[in-house]
């Protein structure tokens, strides 16, 4: 059984709303706010939560994701970063050691699995088309074409499209593909660029895969962070009608809490190979968010004022 220091600590961790302070209550004796300006309740935060229990919350206790927004910018820094880590860990660093692992390495892959291909005159030749596959990230190499075709491709997230003459970078999701860059392959590979100076290169590969992850990373990380401010459009007004007085810097970390159920459902889907039509698993997401935030200011809310 937990012990508890207080009965304000106990409430927080048992959901219950903050008792208010001695000498008032949040509207004070009238209806109206405190003179002083700020809401007399309290919310009891431990100056140090680790991410793992700020994690358990989000996703066991919407009712304490008011305490979680309390916390220093610091310690949200650190959450949005383990998250992150967390989604890219299931999204890349799985697959792709799986992929490198299974096809015994690059130098296995290049030596014996790559067909003899050259770089002349800026146009890039190869025996054969060739595919390599690195966990939910695909190389295609197909030089009958200067640029090769997007419908000849897959549906994997991130493809690097290799023609004689351009290379493209696409990125897909849910069914939708967007070029990122499109670039004359001379740019990248020099003349004289073949099968075994791509084998003197394999530790360059190993340091691109890195900075790819950290990358994707980032873009995720972008990605939910500007979801929270979308929330916020949708949580500001009732963090106002709460009498709670919280800050847009308190709401907008509160949103990007919210989202902790719906971000796991999503990746996850994705990295189990998507059987789960991305738009329906997004909508469930979003409805799980919204509930969190409506469930968080529910007891705080004040439906009407007495006259």
């Amino acid at each position: 059984m937990r012990e508890y220091i207080n009965d304000e600590e106990r409430r927080k961790y048992e959901g219950e709303p903050p008792k208010p302070q001695p000498g008032g209550s949040p509207e004070g004796e009238n209806g109206s706010d405190d003179s002083s300006g700020q809401s007399s309740l309290e919310f009891e935060v431990p100056k140090k939560m680790s991410v793992i229990e700020q994690f358990r919350i989000s996703i066991t206790q919407p009712k304490q994701l008011i305490g979680l927004s309390e916390l220093s910018v610091g310690r949200f820094v650190r959450y949005t970063l383990f998250l992150g880590l967390l989604i890219e860990f299931m999204l890349y660093v799985i697959p792709v050691a799986a992929t490198i692992i299974h096809v015994g390495g690059f130098r296995n892959l290049f030596e014996n699995n790559t067909p003899e291909f050259s770089m002349r005159d800026g146009k890039l030749t190869a025996e054969e088309p060739f595919t390599i596959g690195l966990g939910t990230y695909e190389i295609v190499v197909n030089t009958k074409e200067a640029r090769v075709p997007k419908d000849s491709l897959g549906t994997v997230p991130l493809t690097f499209a290799i023609g004689s003459e351009r290379i493209q970078v696409i990125v897909t999701e849910n069914g939708l593909q967007q070029v990122l860059l499109d670039q004359n392959l001379s740019g990248y590979f020099p003349d004289g660029f073949n099968k075994e100076m791509l084998i003197s290169a394999i530790p360059g590969f190993y340091i691109a895969l890195v900075l790819t992850g950290l990358l994707m990373m980032a873009a995720t990380l972008v990605k939910y962070l500007l979801a929270a401010l979308l929330y916020m459009l949708i949580a500001n007004p009732i963090a106002r009608n709460s009498g709670l007085y919280l800050n847009k810097g308190n709401v907008f970390r509160l949103c990007f809490y919210a989202q902790t159920i719906g971000m796991l459902l999503v990746n996850v889907n994705k990295a189990t190979g998507g059987y789960i039509p991305g738009m329906i698993v997004s909508m469930v997401g979003i409805f799980i968010t919204l509930r969190y935030i409506f469930k968080t200011f529910a007891p705080y809310m004040r439906y009407g004022t007495d006259e």
